[in-house]
């Protein structure tokens, strides 16, 4: 009686059988093929008879007894040759050839019901999925049934981008070391109760790589938290102390949103500095410091983060650490619902935020009223803040005051070659319970 073998065996065993399977050995001898199969290539590398491993590997159309011991079969769908072989008629007629399955069997009988004659009509049957690209994940899968809602054929599409495990996977390295909580600060001595100051932080773009021999300043990613917590600083200490602060983040907070430097959607390339998870973690601790500054001046802070064109996801995964971090400061809330669209309420405003890269200006005053009519109906004044163009510009509909803001950062090569620039600047947006806004504050960007 042969020795039950261990499952560290079988599984190198099966492996090696494999292996030979993708190099090209047949998994059954051919007549005037290859003389060398996929069992006496697979044994020289393991350095064991050949006829024993095939009686525990087994061969196409019969299971060995790894498959009975341990559960482990060989993948035939890899045996590339026995099937082109097959489908060429050289391994004969009878079913089931190795890689087939039988589709249809037509039978012809004789007056008194006795079998005469026979057809069986094969098909190559479904193998395993192929791997996915490397750096892709699914988009869609199309399935052809037959009428017993078999598979006959598969479509798998596949798009640029990183699967749900290798966010978390990314999220988990970028945050390692990373696990304190805030500690609860004091509350400013006086504010004004009825006063809420939004502090717009619009396309950061953190991981941003320019060269000033090319655009006229260099800027990466410690610049960049260097320059942008200065600016924050300054804003902040030039606003009224108010009972409410808005943190939002107009999109755009990364440059890229993921491993490799490119755009989601059009796959423009990238100059980016650094490692994915090192901005991540960066643009995380910067929107700490931003929040903790508006600690100091404000009784209540309320973060939102925006997903842009550059960190759909990335976004997401920053919204959920500041929530966790700040899960036990009740002066702070997180928002972190991954919509496209924010909306807030402050006395008579109503105030929308979205990046700007979907729906154009002139149709968000719409989209507000459709999407919040109670809160229209209770509202007086009303305002929609964006990001995306870099520039400040602004339109009015039916009363909507639609905006857009400068940012702190410097145009990236391919923007300053085709001529665009703004001023670099930070604002801060002062609304009134009964009046609205009742002051901008702007701190330039040198």
């Amino acid at each position: 009686m042969p020795l039950k073998t261990t499952p560290d065996q079988a599984a190198r065993e099966i492996a090696a059988i494999e292996a030979a399977l993708r190099a090209g050995h047949p998994g059954q001898r051919l007549p005037g093929g290859p003389r060398k199969g996929a069992h006496v290539a697979a044994a020289e590398v393991l350095g064991v008879d050949a006829s024993s491993l095939r009686a525990r590997v087994g061969w196409p159309g019969q299971t060995g007894r790894h498959a009975r011991d341990h559960g482990l079969s060989v993948d035939w769908s890899l045996d590339h040759v026995t099937h082109a072989a097959a489908a060429r008629g050289e391994l004969g007629t009878d079913p089931v050839l190795p890689g087939y399955a039988i589709k249809r069997v037509s039978t012809q009988r004789d007056g008194e019901g006795a079998t005469e004659r026979e057809w069986v009509t094969q098909a190559k049957a479904p193998g395993k999925a192929a791997p996915l690209p490397p750096g892709h994940v699914v988009k869609g899968v199309s399935r052809l049934l037959d009428g017993e809602g078999r598979t006959l054929a598969e479509w798998v599409k596949t798009r640029e981008g990183m699967s749900p495990a290798d966010m978390v996977a990314a999220i988990r390295e970028a945050f390692t070391g990373f696990s304190e909580r805030a500690e609860p600060a004091p509350g400013p001595a006086a504010v004004e109760a009825d006063l809420a100051n939004v502090l717009v932080c619009p396309d950061f773009h953190l991981g941003l790589l320019t060269w000033k021999d090319e655009v006229g300043a260099n800027w990466d990613l410690k610049i960049a938290q260097t320059t942008i917590d200065a600016a924050v600083a300054r804003l902040v200490d030039a606003v009224p102390a108010a009972g409410q602060a808005v943190v939002l983040g107009l999109g755009d907070l990364l440059h890229s949103d993921g491993y490799d430097p490119l755009t989601a959607r059009s796959k423009n390339v990238l100059d980016v500095d650094g490692r994915y998870p090192k901005i991540l973690k960066a643009a995380t601790r910067l929107m700490i410091g931003i929040v903790s500054r508006a600690l100091a001046r404000h009784e209540r802070v309320l973060v939102r983060i925006l997903p842009g064109n550059h960190d759909a996801e990335s976004a997401i995964a920053v919204s959920l650490a500041l929530a966790l971090y700040y899960e036990g400061d009740p002066r702070v809330t997180v928002d972190d619902d991954p919509g496209y669209f924010w909306w807030w309420s402050h006395g008579a405003t109503l105030l929308g935020a979205t990046h700007g890269d979907a729906a154009k200006m002139a149709d968000l005053p719409l989209i507000m009223a459709t999407r919040n009519p109670e809160a229209w109906g209770r509202s007086k004044y009303r305002q929609i803040f964006t990001g995306h163009v870099h520039t400040k510009t602004a339109v009015e509909v039916s009363g909507v005051t639609v905006e857009s803001f400068q940012t702190p950062i410097p145009a990236d090569a391919w923007h300053h070659k085709q001529g665009y620039g703004a001023t670099r600047s930070l604002t801060a947006i002062t609304l009134d319970k009964a009046r609205g806004e009742v002051a901008r504050t702007k701190v330039n960007v040198l």
